[in-house]
């Protein structure tokens, strides 16, 4: 059958062809995840969400930005981190201590300055979670 006005071939809605659609929706891969900044800092959010919650949503904001820094680039010291996290010095702080509390960081004192990194197992939980390929993340 075709309808004239579209000119779309409309099949008859029986068992089927509806089981039919069923099955070639269930076999289709699910669309990937966006990765759009504002998505992946979403993800990186939910990811650093504890199970009994956060009281304070900045701080889960500021987290996830550190982090996203940490992804672009392998090693940044301490200003350039708190630069590129949009923060000021005693808030980039208390967060670069808070990421390496939290066992996502290591940080290396040269010099004057400390440099900070993702740790290994941040890099490997990170991946998953960006490419939005673990359930829930």
């Amino acid at each position: 059958m075709t309808d004239v006005i579209s000119g779309i071939s409309a099949a008859p809605d029986t068992l089927a062809t509806r089981f039919a659609q069923r099955l070639t929706e269930r076999d289709a891969p699910p669309p990937p995840p966006s990765q759009e900044p504002a998505a992946v800092l979403a993800r990186v959010q939910a990811w650093l969400t504890p199970p009994e919650g956060m009281r304070d949503a900045r701080t889960l904001v500021r987290l996830a930005r550190m982090l996203v820094a940490l992804m672009e680039q392998p090693e940044l010291d301490t200003y350039q981190l708190q630069a590129a996290a949009g923060l000021s010095w005693r808030a980039g702080t208390r967060m670069s201590v808070e990421l390496l509390d939290r066992g996502l960081t290591v940080r290396e004192r040269r010099g004057r300055f400390f440099y900070h990194r993702l740790t290994r197992a941040a890099e490997d939980a990170l991946l998953v979670v960006v490419a939005g390929t673990k359930a829930g993340a």
